[in-house]
């Protein structure tokens, strides 16, 4: 992960964009998986991620080669308590003795590349390639075994490789060469998994695949 955002460090900040038309961006919003494969398994139970609230930044850059780039990273994170619940019994005895629920978490770091078109004076597109690095956490603080209740944790990592598309509105406070400027945004983002760090697991007939539909509004500034 380090590596990935020393990267964006660089990307930001090297002399060679900062002497140019740039503009820079911290956004918020809302967002919903019209579709995550994870949704299937059965260490769900009868929860879905739908719904989060997410972050992130953006920079974008005039003239690169004679093209319109910006470089947006964005994060959320969702956790559904008792996604699974298993209630204990005794043959002598029908009443539940005690309950073993599971939490399931998802995170993910999102890093769009994208090529920006003008529309109009204050609308704008983009599209590109987007790399995600997800991580999956099961998580279980009350597991019974023989020796006891004993809490249990698994993280599966993982990276995708996809493609992102948005239309953006945005209006400049001034009319002046650097400004502040609003602006808000709506994308969608399709990926899918190339990489697991599966340890021991057998992960020969499972997949990540999201896509999701994201509305974020931010404050920019231009230089």
């Amino acid at each position: 992960m380090k590596k990935y955002i020393l990267a964006i460090i660089i990307f930001l900040f090297a002399d060679y964009f900062i002497n140019a038309q740039n503009k820079i961006t911290a956004n918020a919003g809302y967002g919903y998986y019209l579709s995550n494969s994870e949704n299937s398994l059965r260490i769900m139970g009868d929860k879905r991620y739908k719904s989060y609230f997410h972050f992130g930044f953006a920079f974008q850059r005039g003239d690169l080669v004679g093209l319109n780039l910006m470089l947006e990273y964005s994060y959320h994170q969702m956790e559904k308590e008792d996604a699974l619940e298993f209630f204990i019994t005794s043959s002598f005895d029908p009443e539940i003795q005690y309950k073993v629920a599971s939490d399931a978490s998802i995170l993910s770091h999102n890093f769009d590349l994208d090529y920006i078109g003008s529309i109009a004076s204050y609308f704008s597109y983009g599209f590109g390639p987007s790399f995600v690095i997800i991580n999956r956490i099961i998580e279980v603080n009350n597991a019974y075994t023989e020796a006891g209740l004993k809490s249990f944790y698994d993280k599966l990592a993982s990276s995708g490789l996809g493609a992102n598309a948005f239309f953006d509105f945005s209006v400049p406070f001034t009319e002046a060469r650097e400004f502040f400027f609003i602006t808000s945004k709506i994308k969608f983002r399709y990926t899918h998994s190339i990489w697991f760090d599966k340890g021991l697991r057998n992960l020969d007939d499972y997949k990540q695949e999201f896509l999701v539909f994201n509305f974020s509004v931010g404050i920019g500034y231009a230089f």
